[in-house]
């Protein structure tokens, strides 16, 4: 009888990559279609229990707490101040969003609308 070994379909989606590292080597995209396999792994089984061992129950799951967790305090993060004499600054808000502000010169008129 021919031993089976367990595979699993996959596809690997990513580049290829020359060992060589010449100057005309250059990464090339490439796709594998193929079977996944563990050297020793075989088909049919299950969990092994050697004998004389009593059965073990199984770990029981804690309970979910339904409220949501504290999101902690927002704090927005300077990319680019803006000028001291007025102008436009970048910034990213708590849920990391990029975000334009504009501070006005001291005594000068803002942005116009």
């Amino acid at each position: 009888m021919e031993d089976e070994m367990a595979a699993i379909p996959v596809i690997i989606n990513g580049t290829m990559v020359p060992k060589a590292r010449g100057a005309g080597d250059k990464p090339v995209p490439a796709v594998f279609v193929g079977y996944l396999s563990i050297q020793g792994l075989e088909v049919g089984g299950g969990p092994i229990i050697p004998d004389g061992t009593p059965p073990v129950d199984p770990p029981v799951d804690p309970p979910i707490d339904p409220s949501p967790p504290d999101p902690g305090p927002s704090v927005a993060v300077v990319i680019k101040p803006a000028p001291v004499t007025g102008g436009w600054g970048l910034a990213t808000d708590a849920s990391q969003a990029w975000k334009w502000f504009y501070v006005p010169a001291q005594g000068g008129a803002g942005p116009k609308r």
